[in-house]
């Protein structure tokens, strides 16, 4: 079965089951306010699911319309996983009571001196899990989405020659600044964070738009304000090359336009191409690929070329690979080329996650890429995968802040 109607169905049958908890907890309250908590409940569940459904069959009737799209993406992702953690708390609580009334145990049900029940206690743990994610949900679709996070990465290389150590990169990825509608505020105070970190480069690593060069259009004003002292470099996305699956005249057309507007914010675009870096009569190689794929269903575009974009190019002892999907450095790059240090983004770190910073970090994004956020290594060669700044069909950041990466190679 479709996993749309898997969700569409079962949905219900959660809604009615998460009841459970709502009506233990209830149970010794006065009739009015039990009564009251349990109908508003019951009728604010069924009236998101109910109206986001609709919309969902009906999305077509809508196009166009950035409120009832919004709402209906968030409602149906927040409603879901709010009432999905009730039901695994509350799933919990039935099978021990039931393997307590199997196990003939039905008179402990309360210990001594206990106000209230186990029951009554996991129903409220459920309840409190439901308004854990409701809260973290809310919350990233308002606040978390503009939560700029710093993250800084010291790497350590042998053969990096000695003009460039201490060198700081700044990374940025999948801005989607289609997603943002043109609400400069936040993006301009970003730029200013990054400009602060005094980069020597800044580094972009694809997914400048949605579907369209147009949306980038307005924010070249805000983006060619980044300062870096030796340069600006830039690749391109899967989806600056347009949406899913398309044709290669409207692929190139995209192509060509977004290259464009990369250049009118002062970005020099290497689409499998390569730039020699140098400074003070040394130098490194850096690389820039375009977008490479991996997907059974060819969904995404796979024009990247590494063979193309070092043709040519001079011996250096250092190289750094600017290429978008982090699968093209599992399927190319890994062992097979000579390339020290590769920046990737595209995964978003999977946009929901829980993150305890250098504690855990956990992701939905690690059903999907073995390698999803932050820095890998194997040998000699290094990975690293930037959780981007935009975001895309989901409108939030959920325990996932939108990244910059500040990296600072040395000599080691």
């Amino acid at each position: 079965m479709n996993i749309y109607y898997l969700i569409l169905f079962l949905t219900p049958v959660l809604i009615i089951y998460s009841y459970r908890a709502v009506h233990l907890v209830t149970e010794g309250m006065s009739p009015k306010l039990k009564w009251s908590i349990r109908i508003l409940y019951l009728f604010l569940t069924t009236i998101v699911y109910a109206s986001t459904t609709f919309l969902a069959v009906n999305r077509e009737d809508y196009e166009g319309n950035e409120f009832i799209r919004k709402y209906t993406v968030i409602g149906a992702i927040v409603l879901s996983v709010t009432i999905l953690s009730i039901t695994v708390f509350q799933l919990i609580s039935d099978i021990v009571l039931a393997f307590r009334v199997v196990s003939h145990n039905r008179s402990s049900d309360t210990n001594p001196g206990e106000k209230i029940s186990r029951w009554t206690f996991l129903s409220k743990v459920a309840l409190g899990a439901g308004g854990v994610m409701l809260g973290s949900f809310l919350w990233g679709t308002t606040k978390g989405i503009y939560g700029w996070r710093i993250l800084k990465n010291n790497l350590s290389f042998k053969n990096l020659p000695k003009a460039f150590d201490g060198a700081r990169i700044v990374q940025i990825s999948d801005l989607h600044l289609g997603s943002f509608n043109e609400k400069f505020g936040p993006l301009e105070e970003a730029v200013q964070m990054i400009n602060e970190l005094n980069p020597d480069y800044i580094f972009f690593t694809g997914d400048l738009v949605n579907e369209e060069p147009t949306e980038a259009e307005p924010w070249i004003h805000v983006f060619s304000k980044l300062k870096a002292k030796s340069g600006k470099y830039a690749i391109l996305g899967n989806h600056d090359y347009r949406w899913g699956k398309s044709d290669p005249e409207l692929e190139a057309k995209n192509r060509l336009g977004v290259k464009a507007i990369l250049e009118k914010m002062d970005f020099t675009p290497l689409l499998n191409e390569h730039r020699i870096l140098e400074k003070d009569g040394e130098k490194i190689g850096l690389v820039g690929v375009e977008n490479w794929g991996f997907s059974e269903d060819g969904w995404f575009p796979t024009y990247g070329d590494y063979k193309k974009s070092v043709k040519g190019m001079e011996e250096v002892p250092f190289k750094i690979l600017l290429s978008h999907d982090p699968t093209h450095w599992e399927y190319h790059i890994k062992g097979k080329e000579i390339v020290d240090f590769t920046l990737s983004g595209h995964t978003h770190g999977g946009q929901m996650g829980i993150t305890i910073p250098g504690l855990f970090e956990f992701s939905v994004a690690r059903f999907l890429y073995d390698r999803y956020a932050g820095l890998y290594r194997e040998g000699d060669q290094h990975l690293y995968i930037n959780r981007g700044m935009g975001f895309l069909i989901f409108p939030g950041r959920v325990g996932m802040p939108p990244e910059i990466t500040l990296h600072q190679i040395n000599r080691s």
